[in-house]
């Protein structure tokens, strides 16, 4: 019986472009994009953006007052954030 030779692929050759493993480096992307983080906000923003959370109202201005203060720090923001809610400040359409 004759020996069968193992066909020697050509690099060039475009049914060996189609057969290379696409997925598993397509899903390492997709993961790594995923995964990556998003730039936190600055203490400045979350105070900004925490106060526009808070409802108009006269009985809810010192929690808008509050985060206007340059001082604010993360801690104080969170705090803030939580008394307004417990006193029903924060906008409904929110």
């Amino acid at each position: 019986m004759p020996r069968r030779r193992a066909k020697v692929r050509n690099r060039n050759d475009p049914e060996t472009l189609v057969r290379l493993p696409l997925a598993p480096l397509l899903m390492m992307l997709l993961t790594l994009a995923a995964c990556s983080e998003e730039l936190p906000l600055s203490v400045e923003n979350k105070a900004k953006f925490t106060a526009e959370l808070i409802a108009d109202r006269s009985e809810c201005a010192t929690y808008r007052q509050r985060l206007a203060a340059p001082t604010a720090d993360l801690e104080l923001i969170a705090q803030t954030y939580q008394a307004a809610k417990r006193a029903h400040c924060l906008k409904p359409d929110i």
